[in-house]
């Protein structure tokens, strides 16, 4: 009995293959090192700082704890760094709308006037 071909996994292996002739993707290690490399002051007078992954956890343990601080958290961070931008309004509208999705339009009418 002849065994049957599966033209999909043939294909998959030939995209696979030609896919590594045009990029080499980069290894996950490589990326985790610079990623971790990278650090922020948190207070200037103490000194401490926190690399990413540290402040990415606390925003993610905060937002699954307390939606509302997270919210706060990343509103005040905005507007410690200047709302002059677009994107710094863009941010803080989207984040008004996030923590009001009831009366989004009337939080963010308040929050500018």
């Amino acid at each position: 009995m002849a065994k049957r071909k599966n033209p999909l996994k043939d294909l998959d292996a030939f995209l696979k293959q030609e896919a590594k002739n045009f990029v080499q993707p980069n290894k996950v290690e490589e990326t985790t090192k610079e990623e971790s490399a990278t650090t922020y002051s948190i207070d200037r007078e103490s000194n401490a700082s926190l690399d990413q992954k540290e402040v990415i956890k606390f925003l993610s343990e905060l937002k699954i704890k307390d939606s509302d601080s997270f919210y706060q958290v990343l509103k005040s961070a905005t507007e410690k760094s200047g709302l002059e931008s677009s994107e710094n309004k863009m941010l803080v509208n989207t984040i008004l709308y996030l923590q009001n999705k009831e009366g989004w339009k009337e939080a963010i009418k308040d929050y500018w006037s």
